[in-house]
C-alpha cells in the first residue's frame, strides 16, 4: 500500500482540496489515506509515508500551522531532500517561503511572520487590494497545466526552481512567469482546489511517481473536460 498524508484537512480545505486525495484514491485500491489532525505530529516525520498534501487555508490557520511546523522545518527539508512526494496548492506554498509580511499578518498589529525558511522566497499580502483572481495556462514536463487562483499575497524570489513556465497568465507574482516551486519531488502552485481533476496528465505523473498504476477513475471524461477547458481558456485568456 502506498500512503497519502493530508496534513491539517480541517485548515487546509476551504476551495475543496480534500477532493484532489479523494480522487487519487478512486484511482488505486493499493492507496491508504492519512488524514492527520492539527493536535497530531505529522505521520510523515516518522512513519513510512509516500506522498504529504496540504491545501489552501485562511489567513489565521496559515500562521498557525507555520506554528505547528515551525519545530519540525529540519525534518521537513530532510524528507523533500531524499525525494519524498509534496503536493502544496493555494497559500499552503508560502508557508515554506522565507517569511510573510504585510498587513497584519500575525492578528496582533505586527507586519511579519517568520515561515519555515526551506524555499528562498517570501510572500507579501495586500489585504487592502481587492483579491487578485486569475487562471492560467502553463508547462510542466511536457505537460499543459491549467489553474485558477483567487489571493491577496504574491511571492518574491528568483524561483529558480520553479515548477511551471506559464504561457498565458502570471506567476508567483504579476511580474513573473514562473510559477510555483519544484524540487525534488515537491510540487507547489498557487492554484486552488482539486488540483489533480483539473489537470489529470499530471495525476497520471504523480501515480507512476508512487509506482502505481496511472489509470485515472472516470479517464476518459475527465481528459476530456481538461481538453474543452484548455480550449476554451486559449479562446478567453489573453
Amino acid at each position: 500500500m502506498k500512503k497519502i498524508e493530508f496534513i491539517y484537512p480541517e485548515f487546509t480545505n476551504i476551495y475543496g482540496e480534500a477532493y484532489n486525495i479523494e480522487y487519487l484514491k478512486k484511482c488505486s485500491d493499493e492507496i491508504e489515506v492519512i488524514m492527520t489532525a492539527h493536535q497530531c505530529k505529522p505521520r510523515f516525520l516518522t512513519d513510512d509515508v509516500d506522498m504529504v498534501y496540504i491545501g489552501c487555508m485562511t489567513e489565521e490557520k496559515q500562521k498557525k500551522t507555520i506554528e505547528l511546523l515551525r519545530s519540525y522545518a529540519g525534518e521537513i527539508r530532510a524528507s523533500i531532500e531524499k525525494g519524498m512526494i509534496f503536493l502544496v496548492t493555494g497559500n499552503a506554498i508560502e508557508i515554506f517561503g522565507k517569511r510573510i509580511s504585510g498587513d497584519e499578518v500575525t492578528g496582533d498589529g505586527k507586519t511579519e511572520i517568520e515561515a519555515l525558511g526551506i524555499f528562498d522566497f517570501e510572500s507579501i499580502r495586500y489585504m487592502k487590494r481587492p483579491r487578485h483572481n486569475s487562471q492560467y495556462i502553463g508547462s510542466f514536463d511536457g505537460m499543459t497545466l491549467l489553474g485558477h487562483r483567487s489571493q491577496f499575497s504574491f511571492s518574491y524570489g528568483e524561483f529558480k526552481d520553479a515548477f511551471i513556465d506559464i504561457e498565458i497568465g502570471i506567476g508567483m507574482n504579476p511580474d513573473t512567469k514562473k510559477e510555483g516551486v519544484h524540487s525534488n519531488n515537491f510540487f507547489g502552485t498557487y492554484s486552488l482546489g482539486p488540483y489533480l481533476i483539473l489537470n489529470p496528465h499530471f495525476t497520471k505523473y504523480l501515480l507512476r511517481l508512487m509506482g502505481l498504476s496511472d489509470r485515472l477513475e472516470y479517464e476518459k471524461e475527465i481528459i476530456e473536460a481538461y481538453n474543452y477547458r484548455l480550449s476554451e481558456l486559449r479562446s478567453t485568456l489573453k
